[in-house]
């Protein structure tokens, strides 16, 4: 009927109005008005929808008019109201149907494709793809043509156009086409997900050809219009997939898939793969993930993926063509053909190919797999069919063919003939080789186990390594001649081509090690010489990868054969390669595979030495010593032993001596000079990685000091030659290791034979590390034993007692070599004369001395012990020797000081040579030199560095021997490298990171020195540094003075401030000595700065009382300089705000000097020297610095707004807190009195006493002065201002400065006096005197109260807030007089102070008078004030206000806690008066309580500080410790609005923390209990840290003042306390009672509020501060456990174990989950452990089963999010117990049968979480799994379950044998995964299954023993229980 409506209507028309002449004319113009008035989008009716599909039909418009018509007509459609003309709506519908048929004509219909230009192509318009999308979405059962795809083909091809020509694709109209055909297929698809699976192959392929194309060419391409395009091609390629998954005869399309489309398939997944990992392009994961489903679909489509399997046994069957499934051949050939066509990108895809080929089979063979299959478990726990991995290896061998093939071609071509090009194919194919072989491992294709009878996969694999090992010896031969040397590209590229050899060799030891053969010698001679021609190519940027590489695959053999405990192995083949690649080097070899007879013998050396001193190599060593077992280490050292044997023979040279003449030992070249290096340099760095790496314990003690005697021996006759007092011991020693005598002449002068220092080095190392060892063994030995083994060492100290030294004749016989000969010199003696004859420029002589220090360490270590030992056997009255032996002790102590002395100084030589910026008269040492802690790497650049580290590691033993002149000069240089010296590239680098990650250099190791408390400890030490740093401080501060000649001798002096302050005052300083500049460098002034803050840092620093002085002088000096320079503005090479800065480091390294200065009660000569320098001048210094510095900001610095104010802020900080010390310091000595000091002289004491008052007086006298008057910004002279008008006139940085030292001060005098108080309170004097002084300072006190006041009154005014204004207890008049820019406020003052001092008085007698008269407030009446303060102090618009704020808030708390310290109960009763009466109480704490609320409401934390908080909670923490004395009663409802407020404050803070909010244990102790939530790529989510920091700084400090509000004796507050919590546990909104705010949510879980959160909290921080026996807590335990339980039960869900990523803008809604349940389950632990609560039956069994329903499921959980979870969790209710039952005990007996079933339940579900990750579910299918530190924490806690079950035993010790199964059965790998348990788990469980064993009764172990059965289950039990009895079970007797 659709097609006869346009019929009828053509024959009404015609019969209604005959058409005149001309009739074919007419039609045009009758549609006209029609279709064209309004837009030709205009219907009124069905007529026009007639008119506009009869115009589409016709040929009287053009296509472009069509088009227009249309596209107008679906636009109005579409904007049109759904309710007008509804009765059109079929007609429309037909309407839709048809322009989508025609629009699907013409984009598909060839003939327009080929008359029309692309300007017209209907493909190329939008208005095309915009019609057929409108007529989907209005009609979606629209047919779509299969061929549809050419024009999406054309689409893409135009796409590519654009973007390969680089034109403007992304301007609108390019964009409108691509956006219009991304949205109309996106709805095609979304509608039909099956729209073109009836389309031809053919048609899929053009298009697909084309979308890949530009996909290639998108993907790279980073600008805004290719992500639409990049989408386009995803979106098609998603559909093209899915055609593949499902059509219906997959073979049909096969050929067509791999001729066509695999190639550029191929490309692109090449391209995706190498770009997936970039942060540029990280949308290519999703379309790389598309584009493997599209190859795996094509490829390996499930119904024929079995045929890949039987291709080998097809290829040998004569008849194999008329096979069915032979079409898979096809893609090997065409693997053939890319091979041959050499195209090399291709190549490379073929390991991604045989990826996903066994990814798809095993999936397939996982899923088809019958149940009732023979399966055999593989080495990684999963099940498969026995034949599949041998089916998947005949596969890879298919994959690997072609390119074994083709590296066989190159292996047989001269690499000298090719060309880059052929270089580039060569890389890519070994990359590809490399893919398919990491397949192999990752799949495990290859079990050796699994081999065929005649091995011939093993075969295969060795044909591989063989191949590749032949191309690389053909690569090498060219990388070592010259033919590559002029071309540069060709260089890069052979260090790439062997990196990806190396990967092919460390991927054949992961697959099986046996195919590299057992000669591992040819192996590491090939590492060996990879490294030396890479060490002569530095130069090229590849190298350097290479470089990695080697060593990666150096450390992976070591630790290989460490795996197959064949570690001795590696190790000792690795020595036996070092010894024949010398063979390698010396003329006249012949040259082998791998030979370096081209290189110089100087690169090869140094690159060896290189590869041995890397630290993966050496770290491989290390751990594979160590992971040794135990029995094993003494055959270790005997292996070594041999090998070292077979060295010494290998040094006896057979070529005579005398015929080659002097250069045969002379020359580094020789034979003799190369053995001699690759002995001392390279084979002893091995030998003694070894040895220090061996574990010694109790029980192979004594096995291992056996080992290490018989290598003693095999060094003993060559090394006793050198130890010896002999004149020839040179030449005889020399003999013992060559076999061959060397003349007199040069014997006598070893000078001439550099060589000798690498033999003396190696014996001395060698020596040095088996006598460590050897130390080792007898601290662990048996007495007996030890007692021998130290008689044949020689060091009868270190186990003998004093008393078995009364006899000993031959101690002074011992030395350092009595081991080797008990006749030998002395240490220092043989140090001496290495030093004489050898020389200082040869090669080894770094090493030599720097063994040297190590062994004269060593040897000091030795003496110290024995001095020690001599001074308490000399010790009066301790009689341990008669008077003859007591000379005799005597000078054996002086000798040893002797020898002591001696090499402490040959050891402070070398210091000597680096303050002289020299190590030696040849080489000045280098700042940016380093040192990676190997001794084969040390050369004279390193060795300062490593000097320098060994001395300052080791300053505890040597610095008791040092002289003052080597003290000071090694603290010289300590000072120098840590702060006078700029730092490193490698410092500057390295300052970020870890410890132990940095680079060592003089500055990391002088800092480490530094930050040591060794040197604070030790007093003799801390003096040294102390005038180190005095001296260098004075030689900082020099440059800044002005006239050095002049002020240079009064440095050392405190400064004249006398004059500078009349400067100050009178304002001289501006325009004085103009002519007077600074022309400092940047480096004296960040010199000068980073001693200062060092001084500042630096702590338990203490200085005695003349090098105090000098400090605190040369700051002073600073001070006045830089002051003198930025009011002058004298400066040239650093501006105004880095003065600024050092001015501010100057008042923080003062601060910390005296603060350091008070810890402890000072002597009389000690103060007074203190008192001296803090004089009357310098305590109006250090206010009037400041204050001049705050309000001359603008003028000075004009530029630095932002720094400035942060700046100036600390400057005012650090000044109060100086003003703090220094008055608590002159307090306490005048209130301790002189019974502090043992020994004084009353006269003097008097005098120091009446010092110290007057100082505190002229701090509050110059402090009073400064509140005369509130700073203005008023320029004019005198004036009158209105009160009003004052806010805005306020310099609110000069207040703050007056404000903050008002601050400190009264903070300091409350210090004082709370330390007195306490120390003196059972004294009724000493309190007596306490009042007498405070009352001193009471008309000061209450000037500062006064003017407190009058600044609120001020701040309120502004605010406009009459309710705050009326609360402000000051009354001023309107106007005020202003004078020289400040507000006169003196005679306001004296008034107030008066009345102040009549109301509230300190007395003599302990009685403080309080006012009573009553200024009461109503809080309520300002909790809703919006005054636009708060705004502004929240928005960060005023921190100068923020910052006067907080200071007032906190003089405001000073002032409260010192009338809290002066009162006492008794006093406090006899007044009438409330504390709430005074102080502006209403106004401060109703802002307060504002300030807080409005914090509560914010929807994020600002980027800003909010200090000013900091300053209100100190507040309301004095208010409420005023609130302990039992007499104060604060109005309930007061009380419970504050504490409301704290309560959502913290909720606040816990809200943003998201999953970091925990409780306050775990923020100050250790994160034990805290495990860190992973990502995708498995790192630890570290972001926001100083957002958590400041978050975790706030919640403390509400939690410290909320504590004063919960500890107080009334019952009723704590009754409101509890209420509080309870409303907020149970989810009472406070504002509205009928908001519940705990929800079960959806299917994410449930939700809490910030509210709620905050009284979990809040109730912890309760039980920790009130006790557990107060009735009124008790009574609400029940109900506070329930809502803790219904918190757990509403937010329980698998989404706890999530952290959800939160956008940056986007508010915070609900706290996080899994924080909540967390801090709920630690609440209720703390109440269970509390044993003065009674906890109901009904929540112990819920205690059992959170864990069960918290857990289950835990390890099915994915590691990300996007996934459905199921969250109805029911949990068990347990019925209540009966308690009229009569038999009482059996209903406890049912009620534990009940509960130990929980605990079972929760018990196995936790132990399950704990079963070893699948690593297949992991990596594919993405599920959540612990690293091994997690688990094992983990591991460890819920071992405590198991102990814990153990202290039960006469309660659970019959069913500790079910616990016990459960471990047992998830162990032997029968648990939900049937994965086990890892080793390490397994570790830290043991013990708590031993506990289990423990409590189990014979019976019930043999019952055990049944019910397991045969099977690995009793095999482990068996175990356990053997385990058990060795190890645990205790066999004694009582």
């Amino acid at each position: 009927m659709a097609t006869a409506i346009p019929g009828a209507a053509r024959k009404r028309r015609r019969s209604q109005s005959p058409a005149p002449a001309g009739e074919g004319q007419s039609e045009p113009e009758l549609s006209k008005p029609r279709l064209g008035g309004g837009g030709g989008g205009g219907t009124g009716n069905g007529w026009e929808n007639l008119d506009l599909v009869l115009s589409l039909q016709g040929k009287e418009l053009s296509l472009e008019r069509k088009i227009e018509l249309a596209f107008n007509f679906l636009t109005t459609q579409t904007n049109r109201p759904n309710h007008d003309h509804r009765a059109d709506t079929v007609q429309i519908l037909r309407v839709v149907s048809f322009i989508g048929n025609w629009v699907q004509s013409i984009l598909i219909s060839p003939e327009n494709s080929k008359k029309t230009s692309e300007s017209s192509d209907p493909v190329l318009d939008y208005r095309c793809w915009a019609i057929l999308r409108v007529c989907i979405e209005k009609k979606p059962s629209i047919s779509i043509s299969p061929n549809l795809l050419k024009s999406l083909g054309h689409v893409a091809r135009n796409g590519l156009s654009r973007v390969a020509n680089g034109a403007s694709y992304d301007d609108k109209e390019s964009f409108d086409l691509f956006e219009q055909v991304l949205g109309c297929m996106s709805s095609v698809f979304s509608i039909n997900t099956r729209t073109f699976f009836n389309a031809g192959v053919d048609l899929w392929a053009s298009c697909a050809i084309e979308v890949i194309s530009l996909a290639q060419k998108v993907s790279p391409n980073d600008r805004s219009g290719c992500t639409v395009l990049w989408n386009l091609g995803n979106c098609l390629f998603e559909q093209f997939s899915s055609f593949l998954r499902f059509y219906a005869n997959p073979k049909n399309i096969f050929r067509t898939f791999v001729d066509r489309i695999l190639d550029p398939l191929l490309e692109l997944l090449v391209l995706l793969n190498s770009q997936v990992n970039s942060l540029k392009h990280k949308q290519d994961g999703s379309m790389l993930k598309v584009v493997e489903e599209i190859l795996s679909n094509g490829l390996f489509h499930p119904q024929h993926v079995n045929g890949y399997f039987g291709l080998k046994n097809l290829n040998k069957s004569s008849a194999s063509k008329d096979v069915i499934g032979s079409y898979h051949r096809h893609l090997f050939e065409r693997f053939k053909a890319i091979k041959a066509e050499n195209k090399s990108v291709m190549l490379a895809g073929f390991g991604y190919l045989l990826q996903l080929f066994v990814r798809r089979s095993v999936n397939q063979r996982a899923s088809l797999a019958p149940r009732g299959t023979s399966m055999q478990k593989s080495s990684d726990g999963s099940e498969e069919p026995h034949h599949h991995r041998e089916s998947l290896f005949e596969v890879f061998m298919q994959f690997m063919e072609p390119l074994i093939l083709e590296c066989k071609s190159f292996s047989e071509k001269d690499f000298a003939n090719l060309g880059i090009t052929k270089l580039v194919e060569v890389h890519c194919m070994l990359k590809s080789v490399n893919k398919v072989l990491a397949t192999v491992i990752e799949e495990k294709i290859y079990v050796p186990t699994e081999d065929t009878l005649e091995g011939s996969y093993f075969e295969f694999l060795q044909d591989i390594y063989r191949v590749l090992v032949s191309m690389a010896e053909k690569m090498y031969e060219f990388w070592v001649s010259a033919a590559h040397l002029e071309d540069t590209s060709i260089k890069k590229m052979i260090p790439l081509l062997f990196a990806e050899i190396v990967d092919a060799v460390g991927h054949f030891l992961e697959i099986e090690y046996k195919v590299l053969g057992r000669d591992l010698v040819k192996l590491w001679l090939m590492i060996f010489a990879l490294s030396a021609t890479n060490a002569s190519s530095k130069d090229i940027k590849p190298c350097f990868l290479l470089d990695s590489k080697i060593s990666g695959l150096s450390s992976q053999v070591i630790c290989t054969f460490s795996e197959l405990r064949q570690v001795s192995f590696s190790i000792f083949t690795l020595c036996d390669a070092v010894r024949t690649f010398k063979a390698a080097v010396g003329a006249g070899v012949l040259a082998s595979s791998f030979s370096v007879s081209l290189l110089s013998s100087d690169k090869c050396l140094e690159s060896l030495a290189t590869l041995l001193s890397s630290n993966p190599l050496r770290d491989a060593i290390r751990t594979s010593i160590n992971s040794m077992p135990e029995g094993q280490s003494s055959r270790c050292i005997e292996e070594l032993t041999l090998d070292l044997t077979g060295t010494l023979k290998w040094m006896i040279l057979d070529v005579d001596l005398e015929a080659q003449g002097e250069s045969s030992l002379v020359a580094r070249d020789s034979v003799f000079g190369q053995r001699a290096e690759l002995l001392g340099r390279h084979l002893s760095e091995i030998y003694t990685n070894v040895l220090e790496s061996i574990t010694v314990t109790t029980s192979n003690s004594s096995l291992v000091a056996k080992s290490v005697e018989r290598l003693v021996d095999a060094i003993r006759p060559n090394l006793c030659h050198l130890v010896r007092n002999e004149s020839n011991s040179s030449n005889e020693f020399v003999f013992s290791v060559i076999g061959k005598h060397i003349s007199n002449k040069r014997g006598s002068n070893g000078q001439k034979i550099p060589s000798l220092s690498w033999l003396y080095f190696f014996f001395f190392r060698i020596y040095m590390s088996c006598r460590s060892l050897y130390l080792q063994s007898i601290g662990l030995m048996p007495p007996d034993l030890a007692i021998e083994a130290t008689e044949l060492m020689g060091n009868s100290f270190i186990v003998c007692c004093g008393k078995e030294w009364i006899n000993s004749a031959n101690i002074l016989t011992e030395g350092y070599f009595a081991w080797i000969d008990p006749n030998s010199i002395s240490l220092f003696d043989v140090i001496e004369k290495f030093t004489q004859s050898i020389s200082r420029n040869c090669s080894g002589f770094t090493l030599l001395v720097f063994i040297l220090h190590m062994a004269a360490l060593q040897r000091l270590n030795d003496l110290n012990r024995q001095i020690n030992a001599f001074d308490f056997l000399l010790e009066d009255n301790t009689n341990q020797f008669d008077k003859e032996n007591s000379g005799d002790t005597e000078l054996l102590k002086e000798s040893s000081c002797l020898e002591a002395t001696r090499l402490t100084s040959f050891m402070m030589s070398y210091v000597r040579l680096l303050s002289s910026g020299q190590v030696d008269s040849f080489q000045c040492y280098d700042i940016n030199a380093f040192w990676n802690l190997s001794l084969c790497s040390l050369d004279e650049f390193s060795f300062p560095v490593a000097t320098w580290q060994l001395l300052c590691e080791n300053i505890d033993i040597w610095s008791p021997h040092a002289s003052k002149k080597h003290l000071k000069n090694f603290f010289s240089n300590l000072i120098k490298f840590s702060f006078l010296q700029k730092r490193s590239w490698k410092d500057v680098e390295n300052s970020g990171s870890q410890s132990s990650c940095r680079e060592i250099t003089l500055h990391n190791v002088s800092v480490d020195l530094l930050c040591d408390t060794i040197i604070y400890d030790r007093k003799v030490l801390l003096k040294n540094l102390v005038l180190s740093l005095c001296h260098a401080l004075k030689k900082s501060v020099l440059p800044f003075v002005i006239d050095a000649n002049k002020d240079n001798a009064l440095l050392d002096s405190p400064p004249d401030l006398v004059d500078i302050l009349t400067k100050l005052e009178s304002e001289k300083f501006f325009g004085t000595d103009s002519g007077v500049t600074y022309t400092n460098g940047i480096d004296k002034l960040w010199i000068c700065e980073n001693l200062l803050n060092f001084l500042s840092t630096v702590p338990g620093f203490h200085a005695n009382s003349k090098s105090f002085l000098q400090l605190i002088a040369y700051i002073l000096h600073l001070e006045r300089h830089l002051l003198f320079a930025m009011l002058c503005r004298r400066y040239e090479s650093c501006n105004s705000m880095e003065l600024l800065r050092l001015f501010v480091c100057c008042r923080r390294a003062m601060k910390n000097l005296v603060f350091s200065f008070g810890k402890e009660f000072p002597e009389l000569k000690k103060y007074s020297a203190f008192a001296k320098i803090f004089g009357d001048s310098c305590l109006i210094w250090l206010l009037r610095s400041v204050q001049e510095l705050v309000s001359l900001s603008h003028k000075i610095f004009e530029e630095h707004t932002d720094q400035l104010k942060n700046t100036i802020f600390s400057l005012v900080d650090k000044t109060s807190e100086i003003f703090s010390t220094l008055t608590n310091i002159n307090s306490v000595f005048c209130l301790l009195g002189p019974s502090s000091v043992p020994e004084h002289d009353d006269q003097a004491f008097n005098i120091l006493e009446n010092s110290a008052l007057e100082h505190v007086k002229i701090m509050a006298e110059l402090l009073e002065k400064s509140t005369a008057g509130i700073p203005l910004t008023v320029k004019a002279s005198q004036c009158v201002i209105k009160l009003e008008n004052c806010y805005n006139t306020v310099c609110w940085d000069r207040l703050l400065c007056t404000i903050s030292c008002i601050r400190g001060f009264l903070w300091g005098l409350i210090s004082a006096l709370e330390g007195t108080c306490k120390d003196s309170i059972s004294s009724p004097e000493e309190r007596n005197m306490m009042y007498q002084y405070a009352s001193r300072f009471s008309r000061y006190v209450a000037t500062f109260e006064t003017f407190i006041d009058i600044c609120l009154h001020v701040l309120f005014m502004g605010t406009k807030d009459c309710e705050l204004v009326d609360l402000v207890s000051v009354r001023l008049p309107q106007e005020l007089d202003c004078e020289n820019s400040s507000l006169s406020i003196a005679p306001i003052m004296d008034e107030q102070t008066r009345h102040q001092l009549e109301d509230n008085e300190f007395h003599s007698d302990g009685e403080l008078n309080i006012s009573t008269e009553p200024r009461g407030f109503d809080l309520p009446k300002v909790q809703f004030v919006k005054g636009f303060l708060l705004e502004n102090l929240l928005s960060g618009e005023v921190p100068s206000i923020a910052f006067t704020l907080r200071e007032l808030y906190n003089a405001s708390a000073a002032i409260i806690k010192l009338k809290g310290t002066l009162s006492s109960p008794s006093e406090i009763c006899r007044q009438t008066c409330s504390p709430f009466q005074k102080l502006s109480m209403g106004a401060m704490v109703g802002t307060a309580y504002v300030a807080l609320q409005k914090i509560a409401d914010m929807s994020k934390w600002p980027e800003f500080s909010l200090l000013w908080v900091d300053g209100i909670l100190s507040y309301l923490e004095a208010l409420g410790s005023f609130l302990t004395l039992p007499e104060i009663n604060m109005p309930k409802e007061l009380y419970t609005q504050v504490v409301n407020a704290h309560l959502r404050a913290i909720g606040k803070c816990i809200l943003l923390q998201g999953k970091n909010a925990t409780l306050p244990t775990h923020e100050i102790g250790s994160s034990t209990k805290t495990l860190y939530l992973q990502n995708v790529s498995g790192h630890a989510v570290a972001e926001g840290i100083n957002k958590q920091n400041r978050l975790n700084s706030l919640k403390s400090r509400l939690r410290l003042s909320l504590r004063k509000y919960v500890n107080v004796s009334s019952n009723t507050h704590l009754n409101t306390a509890l209420q509080v919590i309870e409303r907020a546990l149970v989810g009472v909104n406070y504002f509205s009672h009928s908001i519940y705010e705990v929800n079960t949510g959806n299917c994410d879980g449930g939700a809490v509020s910030s509210d709620v959160a905050a009284g979990i909290d809040c109730l912890y921080l309760i039980l920790e501060t009130v006790p557990g026996n107060k009735r009124v807590f008790k009574r609400t335990i029940p109900g506070l456990i329930g809502a803790l339980f219904n918190i757990v039960l509403h937010l329980e869900s698998p989404f706890i174990f999530y952290t959800e990523k939160i956008p940056a803008n986007y508010p915070y809604l609900h706290p996080d989950a899994g924080a909540i349940v967390l801090m709920c389950i630690e609440v209720i632990t703390a109440f269970v452990g509390r044993h003065s609560f009674q906890i109901d039956a009904c929540h112990v069994s819920q205690c059992l089963h959170v864990p069960m329903t918290l857990f289950k499921g835990f390890k099915h959980l994915l590691s990300c999010r996007n996934v459905s979870h199921s969250c109805n969790q029911s949990v068990e209710q347990l019925a209540a117990s009966n308690e009229y039952i009569l038999d009482r005990q059996f209903s406890v007996d049912i009620e534990v049968a009940r509960c130990v079933a929980v605990l079972e339940d929760s018990v196995n579900i936790l132990l399950s979480c704990l079963e070893s990750a699948n690593p297949k579910m992991v990596s594919r299918a993405g599920y959540f799994s612990w690293n091994m530190e997690e688990s094992m924490k983990c591991a460890s806690f819920f071992r405590r379950i198991y102990e814990e079950m153990r202290q039960q035993r006469e309660t659970l010790g019959k069913h500790s044998m079910y616990f016990l199964a459960g471990y047992i059965s998830l162990y032997s790998g029968q648990g939900p995964f049937q994965t086990g348990i890892t080793r390490e788990i397994d570790e830290a469980l043991r013990p708590g299954v031993y506990s289990l064993i423990d409590i189990c009764e014979e019976s019930d172990l043999q019952l055990l023993h049944t019910y397991l059965g045969e099977g690995p289950c009793r095999t482990t039990f068996a175990n356990l229980v053997h385990d058990y009895k060795l190890q645990f079970q205790y066999q004694g007797k009582i």
